[in-house]
């Protein structure tokens, strides 16, 4: 009998170390989960989106030019000139249907504006710009001095971006988290804007316009004659 006390003894003793080395192991697999959890964290390649952040808007604003006149003018410039060639092409594109000329009045340049204005618009209706299109209006520009200019300005739809760009408020040093800068894109987006001839086309796509037949049968035909021939061999 006290063969088989003896006997147990050393093997409960080894239980025992085992439980102890099982409830240690178990401790330090509980411990390294907990600290993956703490410290692991899902990292996103651009979490802030630049198109979400500097948005594009498309909304109806004034498109503006503004012509610099010296009070000895007598007549417009060769650059009043250029100037209001592209100013009525702009115009012209955009749809709108009234132009504005606004002229300061109390100015000392007040004469030199009101004969360059008429070179202008006189220069405007050569391409193709109707009477009835144009409003002619004064401002108070006596405390303009001689820098009053004359404005030409139309409404329409143009694209532009709402936030302001150059806004660098934060460390660009801080990148831990993998995230785009507030300032990221902006200028991107300013100038993708400014870009588009149509600022409709950003709401939806232009509808499809009918097919020349005429066009599309001489292309058929043309290559039906001509271009078989000139087509390299495939053997």
């Amino acid at each position: 009998m006290s063969r088989v006390i003896e006997n147990v003894k050393p093997m409960t003793s080894n239980l025992n170390k085992s439980l102890k080395l099982s409830v240690v192991f178990a401790g330090i697999l509980l411990t390294s989960c907990a600290s993956y959890q703490k410290d692991h964290f899902t990292v996103g390649s651009t979490p802030k989106d630049y198109r979400t952040q500097h948005p594009i808007v498309v909304a109806q604003s004034e498109v503006s030019e503004d012509l610099i006149v010296s009070s000895s003018m007598n007549k417009m410039s060769f650059r009043h000139e250029n100037t209001a060639t592209s100013f009525y092409g702009k115009f012209r594109r955009s749809g709108a249907r009234t132009l504005r000329v606004i002229l300061p009045a109390g100015s000392h340049n007040e004469s030199a504006a009101r004969r360059v204005s008429h070179d202008v618009i006189a220069h405007m209706k050569t391409l193709g710009l109707d009477s009835n299109q144009v409003t002619v209006s004064r401002y108070h520009a006596s405390n303009h001095g001689d820098a009053a200019t004359v404005r030409l300005s139309f409404d329409a739809i143009t694209a532009d971006v709402a936030s302001k760009c150059g806004q660098w408020n934060e460390d660009l040093r801080e990148t831990s988290d993998n995230q785009n800068y507030g300032n990221y894109g902006c200028s991107t987006q300013n100038n993708l804007a400014q870009m588009i001839a149509n600022p409709a086309d950003l709401l939806g796509p232009r509808g499809e316009s009918e097919i020349d037949a005429g066009r599309r049968d001489n292309v058929i035909n043309d290559w039906r004659e001509n271009g078989t021939g000139q087509l390299p061999s495939l053997l």
